[in-house]
């Protein structure tokens, strides 16, 4: 029997999952909060929803009728928290995948595993963690993935520093490519695992090293590189997936991104 996977938030990461899962012969329902986009995901043989999480939204019944529902909305959306209450209820028997973040982690001199005890006082962004803590109170079949700066094919740091100065130069840096990041979730489909993973490639080179790299390799302009002695380096720590579920990362160094 086909399993139905609704995707909720359909951009960049939430996309290439939809197709990679449609060509494994999942039934995809996909939001959006743009008509035009509507077109752009009925093409790709989705089940295509406009759906609005800061708006009130009219019957989501068929959308949350699925097998899996992926969450890929940014934790910085307004009110958030507020739309997962109303719908929460319907999701009882529902594999949820979180797409949070290592930004959860406190801004401190050291590494983080998942075995962190995260709280309301420690945590970074309180956003993500209210938004994790909901989940873990209310979904009893649930995963969570911590992407860390989630980068791959257009997007790259140095992009964003084009004729900018880099602060922090000799800061170590927490990525993972989208690739990996799709195969993840494929793998934790796969196994119906219901944890949390820390998503983050092995390798952390420093700010300088990386960006420097990439701008000479995609003829991007940064002005200068800035050192200074008061920055944390939180290195994050992903190894948990590969040792529980078999996983290997394609992209264990920032510095192999280019190579696709």
């Amino acid at each position: 029997m086909l399993k139905t996977v609704s995707i909720l938030g359909c951009g960049w990461l939430g996309l290439e999952v939809g197709k990679t899962l449609y060509k494994k012969g999942f039934n995809v329902q996909a939001s959006t909060t743009t008509n035009k986009k509507i077109q752009k995901l009925k093409k790709e043989g989705f089940t295509s929803f406009l759906i609005d999480t800061k708006k009130e939204n009219n019957d989501l019944r068929d959308f949350l009728n699925c097998d899996i529902l992926l969450i890929c909305i940014p934790s910085r959306v307004d009110n958030f928290l507020e739309f997962l209450d109303k719908i929460y209820q319907d999701l009882k028997k529902t594999h949820i995948i979180l797409i949070s973040s290592t930004s959860i982690y406190p801004n401190e001199n050291k590494d983080f595993d998942e075995d962190y005890h995260i709280n309301k006082t420690n945590c970074g962004k309180k956003n993500v963690y209210e938004i994790e803590e909901f989940c873990k109170e209310n979904f009893s079949k649930l995963t969570i993935l911590r992407c860390a700066g989630l980068m791959g094919y257009d997007r790259f740091a140095a992009k964003y520093f084009h004729n900018k100065v880099v602060k922090d130069s000799n800061k170590k840096v927490n990525f993972v490519h989208k690739d990996d990041v799709v195969c993840a979730i494929e793998q934790v489909i796969k196994t119906s695992t219901f944890d949390t993973f820390n998503l983050c490639s092995k390798q952390h080179p420093t700010k300088k090293q990386l960006y420097s790299f990439q701008a000479k390799n995609k003829n991007i302009k940064i002005l200068n590189f800035e050192n200074t002695e008061n920055y944390n380096n939180r290195i994050i720590i992903g190894n948990k997936i590969t040792n529980k579920l078999n996983f290997s990362y394609k992209f264990d160094n920032p510095f192999t991104y280019f190579l696709v």
